[in-house]
């Protein structure tokens, strides 16, 4: 027979409460075709909400919902709006946005240790991420690499931080975190006669990811466990497949991204002007600049 256990219950979980303070400051100049809009805020969340591993049999599951601590966000944002050329032709509309954010992690109810987030599959029970007082949420604590003269890393091979002669959980390193530190967006619009092209582009700097997928599928020693694996091209492949917290597979995600193009022409006058017809043509994503390996940086 099976065993019933019962279900996963935290009495002490609660919502999470936000406390947000903002100043903003909006400008026009020349009937507005020039705008200028800044925000400064700063987010203070408290009974901050994650689902994070739970001391073995203090429960019927070893992760669980929990209120551990407080967050504050602070950021600053500035967008402008401008139309550079207007004629009776041709009309250019242009706004760029570019925000600036920083998160810090100002209390933990677990004081004096980390909370450990961010599971890593294909290593069992290894985490990839934290929680600590005074870093980012979701910073990323790895083993930090060495690389051998020809700029590859050495399999196994990590600083021992605390030069204590062995390496173990002291000598992890918390390093980048997920979040951009900074975001920027483009769009753009002109026209010309019956003729109209839209361009938007996006960015993002300051974001990492731990490519977990090519941790997973660059060890040459699992080709053949289960069956016939399929390996990722990449540049170094290893022998075994403990590498899972090295901070070789912790990658810069930031990216310059163009969201669209869309190119139209409108029949402004058919049908002696009982008809408005507009033929247009869109490219969704046509490419993204980054450094990131996987498929997609976000």
């Amino acid at each position: 027979s099976d065993t019933l256990y019962p279900g996963v219950y935290n009495p002490n979980l609660k919502w999470e409460e936000t406390t947000t303070w903002n100043v903003g400051l909006d400008m026009g100049w020349w009937n507005n075709r020039l705008t200028v809009a800044l925000d400064w805020y700063l987010r203070q969340s408290k009974d901050l909400l994650s689902y994070i591993a739970v001391a073995p049999g203090s429960t019927t599951t070893n992760m669980l919902d929990q209120n551990i601590g407080t967050l504050e966000n602070i950021g600053l944002e500035a967008t402008i709006g401008a139309k550079p050329i207007v004629t009776d032709n041709f009309t250019w509309s242009t706004s760029y946005n570019v925000a600036w954010n920083r998160n810090k992690i100002t209390k933990l109810n677990n004081e004096g240790t980390y909370v450990t987030t961010g599971g890593i599959t294909g290593a069992i029970g290894n985490t990839c991420q934290v929680h600590q007082v005074g870093y980012p949420a979701y910073s990323f604590m790895l083993y930090e690499q060495v690389y051998d003269e020809n700029g590859r890393p050495i399999e196994g091979c990590y600083v021992d931080q605390d030069g204590n002669g062995q390496i173990d959980s002291n000598d992890l390193v918390i390093k980048h975190h997920k979040d951009p530190t900074v975001t920027m967006s483009w769009n753009n619009s002109f026209s010309w006669n019956n003729w109209d092209l839209g361009i938007q582009f996006r960015a993002s700097i300051g974001n990492y990811v731990y490519n977990n997928v090519l941790a997973g599928n660059s060890s040459l020693s699992r080709m053949y466990q289960n069956g016939l694996n399929n390996l990722v091209r990449t540049d170094n492949y290893f022998d075994g497949s403990d590498n899972y917290l090295s901070d070789y597979w912790l990658e810069n995600a930031g990216f310059v991204r163009c969201d669209n193009i869309t190119l139209g022409y409108t029949w402004s006058d058919l049908i002696d002007g009982n008809l408005r017809l507009r033929l247009y043509g869109a490219v969704q994503n046509p490419f993204v600049i980054t450094k990131y390996r996987g498929i997609d940086p976000e």
